[in-house]
């Protein structure tokens, strides 16, 4: 059985993101939770208030046009099911109070889903829109696996036949790959194992590279795993590059903890993935 939990804000990218969950979760038994967070400190949308913001009257409104719209949301779910005759998947949905991180990480905390499915803008949104997604901040602070699929993505998983892991081929990388092979199982997929830096490989890591390469062989023997060095200075360049010419239908890689300082001067990969790619990223977490 595979849980799966998705944060659903009504949006368009929400909504293909849902799409997403639906149909991987097709493949498998599955229990698919729909998760809508409401906080009456949040910016009242266009059109819906006619009282004064923040009014006892007008939360009210709002909580109760939330609760409908995530109700429409859950039916039209189960009628698109029903419509593809699938049997396999369990939906709910819960409504909780609070902001949108600290709920999603909270609900993650107390039904540990196998994976967090979000939507995200599409590729080139701005570097402050990016720093502040709630999607960005979730894959930061979870501890389970989250997918961040971007509004653009073309949601076919029957065609998931090439994923990109991004590794350093280091003792991490062993139980994400576990927790990637598990998710993509019925697919007949095949991964690419790379790592991109900007100096040709000495002999220690390609000698850490081919143990990874030959414990995959050994142990995900009915998968296709290609282990292998991607050189340049420019890694998102060379990312792209790759994604395109290797039509890769899904990126994923492990997250790890990174100090204050490093998080202050520096753009975290994941960050800068989300920005510039309309590829499906899916983050674990060491």
């Amino acid at each position: 059985m595979i849980k799966i939990l998705v944060p659903v804000t009504f949006t368009d990218h929400s909504i293909n993101a849902l799409t997403y969950a639906l149909t991987l979760a097709g493949k498998f038994p599955s229990t698919v939770t729909l998760l809508h967070s409401f906080s009456e400190y949040e910016d009242i949308e266009e059109g819906m208030n006619a009282m004064p913001p923040n009014s006892e009257e007008d939360i009210q409104k709002r909580e109760q046009d939330a609760r409908d719209r995530l109700a429409d949301l859950c039916q039209s779910a189960i009628n698109k099911m029903t419509s593809l005759q699938d049997k396999n998947i369990e939906l709910e949905n819960r409504f909780e109070f609070g902001y949108a991180e600290e709920v999603i990480l909270k609900v993650s905390k107390d039904m540990d889903p196998d994976v967090i499915i979000m939507g995200t803008k599409s590729k080139g949104e701005t570097i402050k829109e990016l720093l502040g997604s709630v999607t960005s901040d979730v894959m930061r602070r979870a501890s389970v696996p989250v997918l961040a699929v971007p509004a653009t993505s073309t949601v076919d998983l029957e065609k998931l036949s090439r994923v990109l892991f991004i590794t350093d081929f280091g003792d991490a990388d062993y139980i994400s790959v576990h927790k990637l092979i598990r998710l993509i199982t019925p697919f007949q997929t095949r991964i690419n194992a790379v790592r991109f830096q900007a100096h040709q490989p000495d002999n220690t890591e390609i000698r850490r590279m081919e143990k990874f390469r030959d414990y995959c062989d050994a142990t995900y023997r009915n998968h296709k795993i290609k282990s292998n060095f991607e050189q340049s200075e420019q890694f998102m360049d060379s990312l792209e590059k790759y994604v395109t010419e290797n039509n890769i239908d899904l990126i994923a890689m492990t997250r790890r903890k990174r100090n204050m300082i490093a998080r202050l001067f520096t753009p975290e990969i994941t960050r800068r993935i989300l920005f510039y790619t309309d590829v499906p990223l899916l983050v674990f977490h060491a």
